[in-house]
């Protein structure tokens, strides 16, 4: 402790300001988000310590720490407005998008399944009404999925 003493007693804002830009590059290559608010509160900590630099290396490792919490604080309450708001609850759910619409079959069915185009992709699908075979052109409305497989049911004549 004694030969780290002498070196922590010399801490300049530039030794907080090259912590928290390296914080910041190791969040960079690496997966997580704890290395930012890290990071943050190093630059933070090198701000202060440009205007008081005369201050103990205790009282600036407790403001490294400070600022690090509140950033860790401000950066999860930002997440998490942030994650509240999705704009599509379905995107990697595809199948459920087509739920309640009403396709056209692009073969005959047989052994109850088919396939239905929607967009530029062919889905297969698996009519409910077992036993029943389909032409092609039969209008089906979606009621749900079964991993890639969409489940129909032929639609009424109204």
């Amino acid at each position: 402790m004694d030969e780290l003493l002498p070196w922590l007693q010399q801490l300049t804002f530039w030794h907080w300001m090259v912590l928290g830009v390296a914080l910041i590059v190791i969040e960079l290559l690496l997966p997580g988000i704890w290395f930012l608010w890290l990071g943050i509160g190093g630059l933070a900590t090198g701000l202060v310590i440009l205007f008081a630099d005369q201050m103990s290396w205790q009282y600036q490792i407790a403001i490294f720490c400070a600022f690090s919490v509140a950033s860790i604080f401000i950066g999860r309450q930002v997440m998490r407005r942030a994650r509240g708001s999705e704009d599509d609850p379905l995107l990697n759910r595809r199948a459920q998008r087509y739920v309640g619409q009403v396709f056209s079959l692009t073969e005959a069915s047989e052994q109850g399944f088919s396939r239905v185009k929607i967009g530029d992709s062919i889905w297969r699908v698996r009519l409910s009404t077992v036993g029943v075979e389909s032409a092609m052109g039969t209008s089906v409305r979606v009621t749900g999925s079964n991993g890639a497989t969409l489940l129909v049911e032929p639609v009424e004549n109204q």
